[in-house]
């Protein structure tokens, strides 16, 4: 379960007062988003200079850092929409290089979902992916038709991407992930994220209480021309499609494929696969240190913990992050 977030906006410029509160809106959006997923955090600004930022922070922090700094900031000179990404990795290592958003060819976009015809999809576009979601803006770059790029797909999704044209925002999605919108007229200004509260609470705090939050329809993408916002509406090009998402009986995700009933009460929790405990415990000390042992899941906090066998310390995920970046985050912070 991963999440996506972030805004596009026409090219008329921000007051130093409307800059503010879009500022404070979306970092509320990022910082709700870590819920569905701390492995490592990304934003990517589009416009006269594309660029994309990656870390291995959660979202809370990421959002204190110079590069998320950067981006937000860019909003007032060259950018006219920005992707963010918080990460719960189902494919590949937890590496900077695996976070969110990804550039493929002229396509840079973020992805909430899982790809289950990994290998097919590699041999059909000709290309090896360290992560899954690559494949599916591979698809997207080499396809002018979003039906014929859907049909490369075996997979769930709800998408955020730039193709070409850095002032058109593409959202999309299938039936098992969800994406909201909302649109700011005063502020000509759109916002988006995975869950309706995410966008709903960030507005309400700034003082925003008139607008409403949408679900976007399956199979249909949406085409945000930030050239054509108005006072009014965004004038939105809809293009629906045909796809055949898969039938969950229980989740809808695939990081758990077994449930037991807890004994607290009558709610059924999922069953963590062990081989994936297996592989994260790896993938953290490749990150962190220590030898993948000394990794563990806590299933009572819902987070990884690290046992320092040397000295007897138990920490938590967070805490190692903070010990290993926090003079760097202290340093960038104070740059900023």
């Amino acid at each position: 379960m991963c999440g996506i977030y972030g805004i596009a906006k026409s090219p008329t410029p921000y007051t130093n007062k409307q800059l503010k509160v879009v500022k404070k809106v979306l970092r509320e959006m990022a910082v709700d988003s870590e819920s569905r997923g701390a492995h490592s955090s990304g934003i990517a600004k589009v416009g006269a200079n594309t660029r994309i930022y990656k870390s291995l922070l959660p979202s809370s922090k990421f959002v204190d850092t110079k590069e998320y700094h950067d981006a937000v900031s860019s909003l007032k000179t060259d950018s006219y929409i920005l992707l963010g990404h918080t990460r719960f990795a189902t494919e590949g290592a937890i590496v900077k290089s695996n976070a969110h958003p990804f550039r493929v060819g002229d396509v840079v976009g973020a992805h909430n979902g899982c790809v289950y015809n990994i290998s097919e999809m590699q041999t059909k576009l000709d290309k090896q992916c360290p992560v899954d979601s690559q494949l599916i803006f591979k698809s997207l770059n080499d396809n002018d038709n979003i039906q014929e790029a859907v049909q490369n797909f075996d997979a769930d999704f709800a998408l955020s991407f730039v193709k070409k044209n850095p002032m058109k925002l593409y959202l999309t999605r299938e039936e098992n992930r969800p994406l909201y919108v909302a649109y700011v007229p005063s502020l000509k200004t759109l916002f988006y994220a995975s869950e309706d509260s995410f966008v709903e609470d960030a507005l309400v705090k700034n003082g925003i209480n008139d607008v409403d939050v949408y679900s976007l329809n399956k199979n249909t993408l949406y085409a945000f021309d930030t050239a054509k916002f108005d006072d009014l509406k965004t004038n939105v090009e809809k293009t629906k499609f045909k796809y055949d998402s898969r039938v969950y009986h229980y989740s809808l995700n695939n990081y758990a494929t077994s449930w037991s009933q807890s004994e607290k009460d009558d709610e059924w929790e999922p069953i963590i696969p062990q081989q994936y405990i297996d592989d994260e415990k790896e993938h953290l000390a490749q990150v962190y240190g220590g030898r993948p042992e000394e990794w563990f899941w806590d299933e009572v906090g819902q987070e990884w913990m690290f046992h320092d066998t040397e000295t007897g310390e138990i920490l938590t995920e967070d805490q190692v992050v903070d010990i290993q970046f926090g003079d760097e985050m202290e340093a960038e912070h104070d740059a900023i």
